[in-house]
C-alpha cells in the first residue's frame, strides 16, 4: 500500500461545494418547478369537441358535439391539483431559499422543508399514478367492464394528457431526487473547517 500506518490523510472540505451543492438543489427545484407547473397548465387547458355522428335516420345523419374535458375526469382533476400544489411548493422553496436564510429557527427549517417535500413527493404521486390509470383506459379501454375507449375520437386530447403525464413524471423524479437531498442535507451538516482523518 502506498500510505503505511503512521501517515495520515487530511481531507478538507472545500469552501465550494456548500454552495455548489446549494445550487444544485435550487436548480433541481426550479426544474421540478417548470415539470409541475407545465404539467399542470397543459391538463388544466386540455379541451376537445368534435361533432360525431351517433346514428342515421333513413338517409339522414344525426350529428351531436361531444366535448372531452380534464373536468370529466375526477382522476384529472386530482392530478391538475396535485401538481398546482407542488407547483407552488417548488416556488416557496425557491424563494426561501434565496430569501429566506435568516427564517431558521433552531433548524427546524431543514426539517420542515425534508417533511414537505416528502409530502409533495406522496401527494404527486398519487395524482399523476390516478392520471395514468385514466389515460391507460381511455387510450386502451376495458373490455371485461365494457367501457370503450376514447382516444380514437379525442387525439388531441389523449397527446396533451399523454402530455402533461410526461411533465408529471419527470417533476415526480426530480421531487425525489430533491427530497434524497434535502434529508440527506437534514442529516448531514458539515462543520466548514471539519477535516476527515483517514489513517
Amino acid at each position: 500500500m502506498a500510505l503505511q500506518s503512521e501517515e495520515k490523510l487530511e481531507v478538507g472540505y472545500s469552501s465550494l461545494q456548500p454552495k455548489t451543492r446549494k445550487w444544485v438543489l435550487l436548480m433541481l427545484r426550479v426544474l421540478a418547478f417548470f415539470a409541475t407547473a407545465a404539467a399542470t397548465v397543459v391538463m388544466g387547458l386540455n379541451k376537445e369537441t368534435k361533432t360525431l355522428v351517433v346514428a342515421t335516420v333513413g338517409s339522414t345523419p344525426i350529428k351531436a358535439s361531444l366535448a372531452a374535458k380534464f373536468q370529466h375526469t375526477p382522476a384529472f382533476v386530482f392530478f391538475v391539483i396535485a401538481n398546482g400544489l407542488a407547483s407552488i411548493h417548488n416556488l416557496v422553496m425557491i424563494m426561501g431559499d434565496l430569501f429566506g436564510q435568516k427564517l431558521d429557527y433552531k433548524g427546524l427549517r431543514l426539517a420542515m422543508i425534508a417533511i414537505l417535500d416528502m409530502m409533495t413527493v406522496a401527494l404527486v404521486s398519487g395524482g399523476v399514478s390516478a392520471a395514468a390509470f385514466m389515460a391507460e383506459l381511455g387510450k386502451n379501454g376495458n373490455s371485461h367492464a365494457r367501457w370503450n375507449k376514447i382516444c380514437d375520437k379525442f387525439e388531441t386530447f389523449c397527446d396533451h394528457g399523454g402530455g402533461a403525464l410526461i411533465a408529471s413524471f419527470a417533476g415526480l423524479i426530480l421531487m425525489l431526487i430533491i427530497s434524497v437531498m434535502s434529508i440527506i442535507k437534514l442529516l448531514i451538516k458539515p462543520k466548514p473547517d471539519s477535516t476527515i482523518v483517514v489513517p
